[in-house]
This record gives structure tokens, sequence and C-alpha cells, in this order.
């Protein structure tokens, strides 16, 4: 492949993302760029993930999507974004063994929380007692909560067309991913942003960027640690002391915001919650 079609497919990749209103994943792109016969061969899409991973017009998601700086997404005004803010407690952290028992979930736009989700999750895996001494939630207390199945409409529709916030989104992403695909849920495209990482970038002083740690630090309440819905909720008011801090920095659009975070996006971090793992096969 030469120089010359590798500079046409990145235009034409270019051109085709900064007019979609939402990311795609790489497959897309790969039929776009080389045709329905050819988009699913795997060297395809590893060519493709080459090409727009060296430009840095093009911006990854953390659901593996991808979209261009320029793009409507990213052009949005931080004033006008719609943010939501996820927090899950679950039985563990590995996909495909452990499960979600409870949700919770804050609406986020123009510095206002605009609506609420939280439940407990039914499952009859048995939740191991350092999950049940860290949430306070047992199997006794999910009696009667509803299935992943029964609110998984409600949850995607509240996070599509916003932008997914997790303080570690490497943790609750991929488990979100997991259920929505195991039941045959569409799952939203989402855009994402991680307030660990941005929180490395913006107050690199801090001594520790848990969540608590946070939540102290900006005057946030947060009463109930590892409790979903208190989490979201000091989760979306550290976001919200993101955007403040940015904005002071004349940093005014989506792009910009993610552009912070990407400086970071590779670090470690000590503080940071387990990530989700995947079971092996």
């Amino acid at each position: 492949m030469f120089s010359n079609d590798l500079k046409h497919f990145r235009a034409e990749a270019h051109a085709f993302l900064l007019g979609q209103s939402k990311p795609l994943p790489t497959p897309a792109i790969a039929r776009r760029l080389f045709g329905a016969r050819r988009h699913e061969m795997p060297e395809t899409q590893v060519v493709v993930r080459a090409l727009l991973g060296s430009d840095a017009r093009f911006v990854e998601t953390h659901d593996h999507c991808w979209t261009v700086m320029g793009s409507s997404i990213l052009s949005q005004a931080l004033d006008e974004a719609t943010f939501a803010v996820v927090d899950l407690e679950t039985t563990g952290s590995v996909i495909g063994v452990d499960e979600i028992i409870e949700i919770g979930l804050v609406v986020l736009q123009g510095g206002e929380v605009v609506e609420r989700f939280e439940t407990l999750v039914w499952t009859d895996r048995n939740i191991p007692p350092w999950v049940a001494r860290l949430t306070g939630i047992s199997n006794s207390d999910l009696e009667g909560a509803p299935t992943f199945t029964d609110v998984a409409e409600t949850v995607a529709s509240l996070l599509d067309g916003n932008v997914f916030v997790a303080h570690d989104i490497r943790f609750d992403l991929p488990f979100l991913r997991w259920e929505f695909a195991r039941r045959g849920v569409i799952r939203p495209a989402v855009t994402g942003l991680c307030t660990l990482q941005l929180s490395r970038q913006l107050w690199p002083d801090l001594t520790s960027r848990s969540l608590p740690d946070l939540a102290a630090h900006f005057g946030l309440e947060h009463e109930n640690p590892h409790r979903a819905c208190d989490d979201a909720t000091a989760t979306a008011g550290v976001l919200q002391a993101a955007l403040d801090e940015v904005r002071e920095r004349g940093l005014v659009d989506l792009g910009e915001l993610f552009r912070v975070e990407m400086l970071s996006a590779a670090a470690s971090d000590e503080d940071a919650e387990p990530q989700a793992r995947v079971a092996e096969s």
C-alpha cells in the first residue's frame, strides 16, 4: 500500500466521520473504505486502526469507536453538552463471571442534575463477603429487584446521545457493554470521559485521586461510598469541578476537553479502582 493510498484512505475516513452524529466502530469505517466484502477481515480492521491511530485528527473513544476533531459530537459547547454519569457496583471485577448488582446514573446538563436513575439489580450469583462489606449490599437485599434485562432499555436510553462519564471508565463501561451484548440489547455508541484521567491532568499535585478523596477535596457530599447512586453523584460533582477548571483555562468545547483527557489516558494511577477484566474462555 503506497503513501498516496494511505493519504486517500485517511482523507476519506476523515470526511466520513466528520459527517457522523455518533462515533463509529472500526468495522463500519472499514466497510466505507474497503467495501462490504472485506470490512470484516481482521487485517483490514488492523489497517484502519493503524491509519486512524497515527493521525491526531482522529479520536478513539473508550468504547473503541472513532470520531474526529471538528465533528458535531466534539464541537458541542461544554455548556450545552449533556453528560450521563454512571457508577456500578458488581460482584467482582471479572467480566463474564461477575455481575452488576447496582446501577447509579446521573444526567448532568448546564451544571444541573436533570435526571437520576438508581436501582439494585438482581443476580443469583453469591455476593462475596468482601463486596458485601464494601457496599453493604447482600443477596437478600436483591430479592424483588429487577434484572438487568428489565432495566437495560432505560439505561440505554439515558446514555444514548450523551457523553458517558465514569470515575474509572475502564471498569464501568466494559461491564455495561458486556451486559448489553449478552442480552441482545442494542447498546448506544458512546463518547466517554474518565474523571480519574481528567484529575491527573488538571490537578497533578493531589496526592490521591480516589473518588472519596476527590469528593472531600472539592467539598462534595459523599455519605455512602461504594453505593452506586452516591458514587455517581460524587463523580458528577468532580466532573463539574473539571468543567469549571477547563473553562477558566479558556477551553469551550468537548473536543478540547477530550484533548486534556487524552494527555493522561495512558498514565497509571495507584488510586484507581480495579480495572474490569474479561474472563478467559
